[in-house]
């Protein structure tokens, strides 16, 4: 597999393009259990639209998660030069502004179809140290450890707490996403997301606390059916933290939410998102 992917990364753009779209339908045609995760979150997150637009978002889901697949082997196994040339950053006033200030940044990600590709792609303008969950499989590990390393400053490992805060410390980036079910994690809170309560965790918080960091959302999209990107750093959250961790969470979901009904198909909707509940309440699966 690695080996394929290999050979992929080093194909003309155009090609992984094409290949892209294949693999596309053909996740489409194989999602099984995946489809009907993927109808619920929809069907939860917008009760108001139809089956058959919840059935369009989730044929798109398939071909730019497919994209996706391609663009993770070609951020691992080459330089993304043919990449770099075709995409725009926008926001990086936010960051330099942010940056002045002395205490890091924490680049807050979100789990699009397009989340590995964009955060190398910005790794080429902006020196960033991304945060990690590990992989159980020693081998992908192997893999997705170098293939990161080869566009970012540095690797945290999700539980290394210490190395995150002196990065920060020492005025530098940290990218992680924090938008995904982690269970009913001691440091998540049930905060609402398209209202409905979504078990989030509330490290943002507790970080930019530790440190004063300034929080920066990070947004990436593919325009021109793939062929350009587009990375966005939006304007920092101001007043962060808040009054409280599940305020701050609430914030960090609407955030989300309005990125979402926007560009609907691209998220990672096959996760149970609202998989761990509220004592006393069933599963919405």
């Amino acid at each position: 597999m690695f080996g394929f992917s290999w050979m992929i990364a080093h194909m003309p753009l155009g090609f992984q393009i094409a290949l892209g779209k294949t693999l596309g339908w053909l996740l489409f045609h194989l999602y099984g259990r995946h489809k009907k995760i993927a109808d619920t979150n929809l069907k939860l997150c917008f009760p108001h639209k139809s089956k058959t637009w919840r059935e369009q978002i989730i044929k798109e889901n398939a071909y730019l998660t497919g994209q996706g697949v391609i663009e993770t082997s070609a951020a691992w196994f080459s330089n993304l030069n043919s990449r770099h040339n075709v995409t725009s950053l926008m926001g990086q006033e936010h960051l330099d502004k942010a940056l002045e200030k002395g205490k890091g940044v924490i680049l807050l990600g979100f789990h699009m179809t397009s989340l590995e590709i964009g955060a190398q792609l910005l790794s080429k303008r902006v020196k960033i140290n991304g945060m990690y969950k590990p992989d159980k499989n020693p081998l992908i590990e192997n893999f997705m450890y170098r293939g990161r390393l080869r566009h970012m400053e540095s690797l945290v490992k999700q539980k290394n707490v210490r190395k995150m805060l002196k990065i920060l410390k020492d005025n530098k980036i940290v990218w992680y996403a924090a938008d995904q079910d982690y269970g009913k994690d001691k440091s998540a809170v049930f905060a609402p997301f398209f209202g409905i309560p979504a078990s989030t965790i509330t490290a943002t918080t507790k970080f930019a606390k530790m440190t004063g960091a300034t929080v920066i959302p990070f947004t990436q999209k593919r325009v021109k059916n793939g062929k350009r990107y587009e990375l966005t750093l939006h304007p920092a959250l101001e007043n962060f933290p808040g009054e409280s961790p599940l305020a701050d969470a609430t914030r960090l979901n609407h955030f989300l939410e309005e990125y979402l009904k926007q560009e609907p198909a691209d998220y990672f909707w096959v996760h149970k998102r609202f998989k761990t509940r509220p004592d006393g309440e069933d599963s919405l699966y």
